[in-house]
């Protein structure tokens, strides 16, 4: 545990038990991470704020889950927020994306496919990291790619997102939960 104290579901007001009950209504048991208990314990606003980009941008919208997380881990690990790298790592082997492919993104391999993940990745990390540098080629290559300008607005939409978790993840100082920690470790290079 970090320096900041988690709040769990037992231990909630009404007001987090029903923000806690809508993360596990789309994320499953594994959705409540400490990122969210930290926040539920501290901010319930923010928590709020927070749960509602990512219902919004990361499980909704016309792109694959799978490539929206593959986009988080790549865009996290690039910034080095291990927190948030281990943790949407631990949500790609939850959706059943190959391992191979979780260190193809996390080793930035030219050799991903389909090509169109490898392009929507590399787009999103530069939105993440330098989006002054984004050109209209980079936005001619996605839709080259077979990306429609909607999805094109989803990955710049989850890049932002990708920036403002990792910011807060790094801010919070957490540690990587136990759970996550063990689904990790044999296999997915950090």
């Amino acid at each position: 545990m970090g320096i900041y104290n988690t709040l769990e579901y037992a231990d909630s007001n009404n007001e987090v038990k029903a923000i806690y009950d809508d993360i596990f209504e789309h994320l499953g048991n594994e959705g409540l991470v400490d990122y969210f208990k930290v926040l539920g314990n501290y901010n319930p606003h923010i928590l709020q704020t927070t749960w509602a980009l990512f219902k919004n941008v990361l499980l909704t919208g016309e792109l694959p889950r799978a490539l929206k997380e593959l986009v988080f881990i790549a865009i996290s690990n690039e910034r080095e927020c291990a927190y948030c790298t281990s943790i949407h790592c631990a949500m790609c082997r939850y959706l059943n994306i190959d391992d191979e492919t979780i260190n193809q993104v996390l080793q930035k391999s030219s050799e991903l496919n389909p090509k169109r993940v490898k392009v929507s990745i590399d787009f999103a990390v530069k939105m993440a990291t330098n989006s002054a540098m984004v050109t209209e080629h980079d936005h001619k290559s996605l839709l080259d790619s077979g990306l429609t300008k909607n999805q094109v607005f989803e990955l710049m939409s989850l890049a932002s997102v990708v920036n403002y978790s990792n910011t807060l993840a790094q801010g919070m100082m957490l540690v990587v939960d136990e759970e996550f920690a063990n689904l990790l470790k044999d296999n997915v290079v950090m």
